[in-house]
């Protein structure tokens, strides 16, 4: 296992998207940085607020900045989607895993070995968006604004969890459907939002059927879209179990997949 981990953990650097991800994170953040700070400069003279929660025409808080970066998923929720594809289905393709696979005890060894890889990167790339985020606080508005630190802190701390199950349900269908095609579809849709569009399509129907049931509401996008800086204890309990609840059957369901069928 720990061999297994070693070489995944080897091979996630050397990956030539893992470099243009970084990229990207950088360049977009900065568009988005100097689209915000513009539009407020241009807000505070007609005195539009821009409709933004939290946001005046002096300050951008740290917590603000990330709910309308990350809190409402798109390209900055993209960019660790596709590589998360590309990276767990690049063994299938180099036909490495196969030559991997007769060495281990329990071949669902290779996808726990891909998951705690997906975390560790999912890690890696908050910590980077973080730091982005404060240089780019530092340099468009007024420095880095916190004013109720033990909200933002478990604000931050529930998103990054959220999005860790998001990256793992995507790696997991990436693996159970090993297909680059259609693992950055679903990725897509998951992390860009558009899954969440559909899912209030069908709240809509449901409530023509007088079912008065929200789905959104027990999936990870919805759980991310709709987290505030200002939820209570209940909200954020909801989100932690549906986040759990995702983690468990995406590990499960691959595992069970790697052990009942031929690895490729």
């Amino acid at each position: 296992m720990l061999n297994l981990l070693r070489m995944d953990l080897r091979r996630l650097p050397r990956n030539t998207a893992f470099k243009v991800i970084l990229i990207l994170l950088a360049f977009d953040l900065t568009m988005t940085s100097f689209s915000l700070s513009y539009m407020i400069s241009h807000a505070s003279d007609s005195g539009d607020l821009l409709g933004i929660a939290g946001v005046n025409s002096k300050v951008m808080t740290f917590g603000t900045f990330l709910r309308i970066t990350i809190g409402q998923l798109g390209d900055l929720a993209l960019y660790p989607a596709i590589f998360i594809v590309l990276f767990t289905n690049g063994d299938f393709s180099t036909g490495f895993i196969k030559s991997v696979a007769g060495q281990v005890r329990s071949r669902g060894m290779l996808a726990v070995s891909k998951f705690i890889t997906t975390v560790i990167y999912t890690v890696f790339y908050f910590a980077v968006y973080l730091l982005l985020s404060m240089l780019e606080l530092v340099i468009f508005f007024d420095g880095i604004n916190v004013p109720n630190a033990s909200k933002f802190v478990q604000y931050l701390l529930l998103t990054f969890y959220l999005y860790t199950a998001m990256m793992i349900l995507i790696a997991a269908i990436a693996q159970i459907f090993r297909s680059n095609l259609v693992g950055i579809i679903l990725g897509v849709m998951i992390a860009s939002g558009l899954l969440s569009s559909i899912l209030k399509l069908i709240n809509i129907l449901l409530k023509k059927l007088e079912i008065d049931i929200d789905i959104s509401k027990y999936t990870i996008t919805g759980c991310i879209t709709s987290l505030k800086l200002t939820g209570d204890i209940s909200d954020y309990s909801r989100h932690i179990i549906v986040g759990t609840v995702f983690i468990i059957v995406s590990i499960a369901a691959t595992v069970f997949s790697y052990n009942k069928r031929d690895i490729a």
